[in-house]
């Protein structure tokens, strides 16, 4: 959604069926696409799995994770991409800049929203450095959404919300036709509007150049 509001067509590639995507849509596998059909792009983002790169890794349904960072490296660096992923990851990655929700003032019912993700790109890419506030911290993870901050709360799943985990989440995150499952998977379109507004401004250069 953050690429499509700085003004970018999407086309969305995944091995599962994705029914609520609000864009163009190809169900495969990423790994097997053909060069030929990647070059149709002026750009690519790429999120591999993350759930090898979690400090949950060893945890049941996450024990063997793929960690596919540098194939999916190989397979796009010949146009302007973007890898994110986790912060777990940076050792994987090159270079990579860090947003968080306090750089676009995110957050919910009297809570910031963090969420560290990095950012690898081929492009030179910048980033605001973190706002941190002495305010509650809401996470959204594992469908709900919770205070993390152990003096505003604990880490602990019961409801602290009046009106329910949603609102917050979707409040928090900025994704208001999402599920809570979604959410707990996304990142906030803030994060991609800004570096979208990278990529354009690259691209614009590029063709001004040609």
């Amino acid at each position: 959604m953050g690429y499509h509001q700085a003004g970018f067509d999407v086309i969305g590639v995944d091995i599962n069926p994705q029914p609520r995507y609000p864009f163009g849509f190809l169900q495969t596998d990423v790994l097997a696409l053909d060069a030929r059909f990647l070059r149709s792009f002026d750009a690519i983002h790429a999120s591999p799995p993350c759930q090898g790169y979690t400090d949950m890794r060893h945890a049941p349904g996450a024990i063997g994770a793929p960690r596919l960072i540098g194939r999916v490296r190989e397979m796009i660096q010949t146009l302007p991409y973007v890898i994110e992923n986790v912060e777990g990851a940076e050792g994987e990655m090159r270079e990579p800049v860090t947003l968080c929700g306090s750089m676009f003032g995110l957050g919910a019912a009297g809570a910031d929203l963090r969420r560290h993700r990095l950012f690898e790109s081929n492009i030179l890419l910048s980033a605001p450095l973190c706002s941190h506030s002495e305010r509650a911290v809401v996470g959204i993870y594992g469908g709900h959404a919770r205070i993390r901050s152990a003096k505003h709360g604990g880490r602990g799943t019961r409801d602290a919300w009046t009106n329910g985990h949603k609102p917050v989440a979707a409040e928090a995150m900025g994704m208001d036709w999402a599920t809570l499952a979604e959410m707990s998977e996304a990142i906030p379109p803030a994060y991609t509007r800004f570096i979208g507004a990278q990529l354009i401004a690259h691209l614009d250069r590029q063709r001004l150049a040609a």
